[in-house]
């Protein structure tokens, strides 16, 4: 072989090499450019289709059309930029100063012991109120089990019939470690249910006791029954109505009155008009017995009040909408989303606990009046600054949520096979065994050793 031919066999075997990356390259062009076109006809096609501009098309052609939203998607649509709505609006109120209180608008200074709602006659009225004893409804007790004893076996069914309805448990206490545990067990399972009818575990000297009631200060009763009903001995220790609510009621200074009800909610301060049994009281404070002890009941200005009125109906506001969006994510790409923005709260733990909030498993949050008004009343510019940067924060999230598109918000693919659709690509685009991918380096080192090879061909010919 001459010289020549040598340098034309270099250069064709380079040129071979580089034509080959050349073609593959163009190739790949090609593909996007065919498939940015494609794209860009169909949606012209689409479009001229809806307004019936395109007379190209055969009478066989079926326009593209945007899928027709269910009943339910469209509720849960309007549910969700509704709850969005809510949000901005309780945080809007709570930035203005929360609720406006009424200066003759009654409350407690103890609502552990009472609430009020109602309105005072005047302003400068003051009443004390002492509850001595709370109603109770009907209590039913199983007979004492000793606590410690071990491996119980008691097991059957108990059919509870209430005021709510008709409702049946099958309960077994076998693996428990003693009868303690095998009636706080059934005590938790019969709580597990709306049934109007509250469980617990008593123990006194060693026994242990389950205790059914009904809301104290109901006038309704309920009946206990079934095969676990009989082996646990549980009888009525006290009917509906047997104790009655004992208060005394002092107004501004003035005597002191004693007063019974059968019920735990009962009524001070309204004017009596007509005599003997037709005498009606107009008006008053509703007063909702809650436990022993004394409280006050005055008039409600202070502004503190009222923005830890604003404070809690934002903050039930917010749980109901993490309630609506954990109900209604089945893997929404956008419930998902803000979730997640609402998962993060706009405040520090440290400034939430002094404002009074607490986070909550789940993403919810609990609100404790009493530690934000003590902390409100030392230190009050403080607690404003915190409770409108949280406001805000709270706001910004929901305003958010509303820029979230509709097909986001119904997107129900798994989000897992959405990242691994995403790793796919990536690794694909970027492997650097793959010659062709965009950001192979084996690919660039390759094609320059190719380069050189054909130079070097040359210049040994």
């Amino acid at each position: 072989m001459n010289a020549v031919e040598a340098a034309k066999l270099g250069q064709a075997v380079s040129n071979g090499m580089f034509t080959g990356y050349a073609r593959a390259n163009n190739l790949r062009l090609a593909q996007l450019y065919d498939k940015n076109i494609v794209s860009a006809m169909g949606a012209s096609r689409q479009v001229e289709d809806t307004k019936g501009l395109n007379p190209t098309l055969d009478s066989t052609h079926t326009p593209l059309r945007p899928r027709a939203l269910s009943f339910q998607d469209s509720a849960f649509l309007r549910d969700y930029r509704n709850n969005m709505l809510d949000i901005q609006t309780a945080a809007s109120r709570l930035q203005e100063g929360g609720v406006i209180r009424d200066d003759l608008a009654a409350a407690s200074t103890d609502p552990a012991v009472a609430e009020a709602k109602g309105r005072l006659q005047k302003a400068a009225d003051r009443y004390q109120v002492t509850v001595q004893q709370l109603a109770k409804g009907q209590v039913d007790r199983s007979q004492p089990l000793e606590a410690e004893a071990p491996l119980p076996t008691a097991s059957g069914s108990i059919h509870l019939e209430t005021g709510k309805g008709k409702f049946d448990f099958f309960m077994s206490g076998a693996g428990m470690e003693n009868n303690r545990e095998m009636l706080e067990n059934f005590a938790a399972k019969l709580n597990a249910r709306d049934t109007g009818v509250t469980a617990s575990v008593r123990e006194k000297d060693g026994a242990a006791v389950l205790q059914l009631e009904n809301s104290p200060g109901e006038k309704g009763s309920f009946a206990v029954k079934g095969t676990l009903a009989k082996r646990l001995g549980i009888e009525t220790a006290q009917k509906a109505g047997d104790q009655e609510a004992v208060y005394t009621v002092r107004k501004n200074g003035g005597l002191e009155e004693r007063f019974t009800s059968a019920e735990n909610t009962v009524t001070i301060g309204g004017v009596k008009s007509g005599e003997g049994k037709d005498s009606v009281t107009v008006g008053g404070i509703t007063l909702k017995l809650k436990s022993e002890g004394t409280t006050e009941i005055a008039a409600s200005g202070d502004v503190m009040e009222g923005l830890a009125d604003g404070l809690a109906g934002l903050v039930d506001q917010f749980n109901g909408t993490v309630d609506f969006l954990n109900h209604n994510n089945g893997g929404r790409l956008g419930v998902t989303n803000q979730l997640r923005r609402m998962g993060q709260f706009p405040v520090s733990e440290t400034s939430m606990s002094l404002i009074g909030l607490t986070a909550q498993r789940g993403g919810k949050l609990s609100f404790d009046r009493e530690a934000f008004l003590n902390q409100a009343r030392r230190t009050p510019s403080q607690v404003r600054s915190v409770v409108e940067d949280f406001a805000q924060g709270l706001r910004s999230d929901a305003q958010r949520g509303m820029r979230e598109s509709s097909g986001s918000l119904l997107d129900t693919t798994d989000y897992s096979a959405r990242q691994y659709t995403r790793q796919v690509n990536t690794e694909a685009q970027q492997s650097p065994v793959n010659v062709l991918s965009t950001y192979s380096r084996n690919g660039v080192y390759n094609l320059a050793n190719f380069y050189a090879a054909g130079v070097l061909m040359n210049l040994n010919a």
